[in-house]
């Protein structure tokens, strides 16, 4: 027999996920006070979008239109999120202050879509969990 959580259990699992990638994005980005001072708080919405985006993806596996659903966004911005390149954005990202004057104001949605990648990686490692994102790079 096998149990499937709730719905309600489901949702909350999700949102449990994403805070954590979400506050891990957070930190790659120098933390909220370098956030502030760079005047980019505008991007949490859209880091938080991206966040949900990878972990329905790479927990729960589900497609594009879904995910699109569930946030009620367009497909194509998902797919922006979910192709982003999370090394790319790596080696933007060993200097923040620069990092964050390029991008201004707006987060692009492929770069919120590599932040939360990138995250989610480092929060499964560190969970000491395998992800569906290392196992398909390799």
């Amino acid at each position: 027999m096998i149990l499937e959580p709730k719905p309600a259990d489901l949702e909350k699992q999700i949102e449990q996920m994403a805070t954590k990638v979400l506050f891990k994005s957070i930190e790659l980005l120098g933390g909220l006070n370098k956030l502030a001072q760079h005047r980019n708080l505008t991007w949490l919405a859209s880091l938080a979008r991206a966040c949900i985006a990878v972990v329905l993806k790479q927990e729960y596996t589900k497609s594009d239109e879904f995910i699109a659903q569930y946030l009620g966004t367009s497909s194509t911005t998902v797919k922006n999120i979910l192709k982003a390149d999370p090394e790319a954005v790596k080696k933007r990202l060993e200097d923040v202050d620069k990092f964050c004057e390029e991008e201004k104001k707006d987060l692009k949605v492929h770069t919120a879509g590599a932040v939360a990648k990138l995250a989610y990686k480092l929060v499964k490692r560190e969970s000491g969990t395998g992800t569906l994102f290392e196992e398909s790079a390799t």
